[in-house]
């Protein structure tokens, strides 16, 4: 190519051989090419040619995003997130006492109540049953959510238990939450029954293992969406540059997302939430609202009410 005296064509042009987003520790080389071109219009072309190689033996981790260059050594992965403004020794302090207490007042306060309604004839009544079937949920929600989370997300800060698991825990935290649930409308029918119809017969000891099982039953179909759209993820730099991995839900369909959380809602929360209000209120107004037929008379008045407040309480 051929131009006047006085002008000058100049071409650069740089090529870089890393092209990875993550560089593992091994020799690191790269190699930097810069050609420049001079044509002038007596046919006398001079070509300049630079290479540069740099050879460097890493012992850090170098990761490159090749929108903003964020590089990353090895320190970076192992630190994760740190809250700005907080001191991350006490928070971590505060973190560690507060879910390691939460878990052993959980495993023990709940295990003794299923070991007392096994061990004890006395108190394997209807009642005590679907007790123990909350205190077992509340145990599945405490060994399954308890530790994971706290190592997860505070110790570590992803997920390092791998993608069986990370479809099991999340699986089992629903299926606990739907059990506690469906387990505290149980109670509050059986309240309600006893309350306002006393003289008609008591749900069995088999039929309350019945629902149990239905409760059961019902609360795993319910959770099953779950561990299938659970997945192994890498939301941001950091989790992609340091391959970590956070256990979270992928769905195909953002839409299929809102569905699903909306019927959770429902059968969460909106449904129990109405069912508890509706019978334990109709159960106050019986217990406390009502006066006994025949003459007004205090003693014998109260001496009745404490009467049926015992008979609701042991039944």
């Amino acid at each position: 190519m051929f131009v006047s005296d006085n002008e000058l064509l100049a071409q650069l042009y740089v090529h870089h051989s890393k092209t990875s987003v993550y560089a593992p520790k091994f020799p690191y080389h790269s190699t930097l090419n810069v050609s420049y071109t001079l044509s002038r219009n007596d046919n006398l072309t001079s070509s300049y040619k630079t290479t540069m190689t740099t050879m460097n033996n890493f012992t850090e981790i170098y990761a490159a995003d090749y929108q903003n260059y964020t590089i990353l050594p090895p320190e970076d992965c192992d630190a994760g997130f740190e809250m700005p403004g907080v001191n991350p020794v006490l928070f971590r302090i505060i973190i560690y006492v507060m879910y390691i207490s939460i878990l052993l007042l959980a495993l023990l306060g709940n295990g003794t109540v299923c070991f007392i309604v096994q061990s004890s004839p006395r108190m394997r009544t209807v009642t005590n049953f679907f007790i123990a079937n909350l205190a077992l949920g509340d145990i599945l929600m405490s060994f399954f959510c308890v530790p994971f989370s706290f190592i997860s997300m505070f110790i570590l800060q992803y997920w390092p238990f791998g993608a069986i698991l990370c479809r099991v825990v999340n699986y089992s935290q629903a299926v606990s939450v739907f059990v506690s649930a469906y387990t505290l409308v149980a109670i509050s029918v059986d309240r309600y029954i006893a309350i306002m119809w006393p003289l008609r017969p008591r749900i069995t000891k088999r039929y309350a293992k019945c629902i149990i099982l239905v409760v059961w039953l019902f609360a795993l179909l319910t959770a099953l969406p779950i561990p299938i759209v659970s997945k192994l993820q890498q939301p941001g730099n950091w989790h992609t540059q340091c391959e970590k991995y956070i256990c979270s839900e992928d769905w195909p369909d953002e839409q299929y997302n809102q569905y699903y959380s909306a019927a959770l809602m429902i059968l969460q929360f909106i449904v129990p939430l109405c069912v508890l209000v509706s019978t334990y209120t109709r159960i106050a107004i019986a217990v406390w609202g009502k006066r006994p037929p025949g003459e007004a008379e205090n003693s014998r008045d109260q001496r009745m009410q404490k009467s049926k407040r015992k008979v609701s309480e042991n039944k």
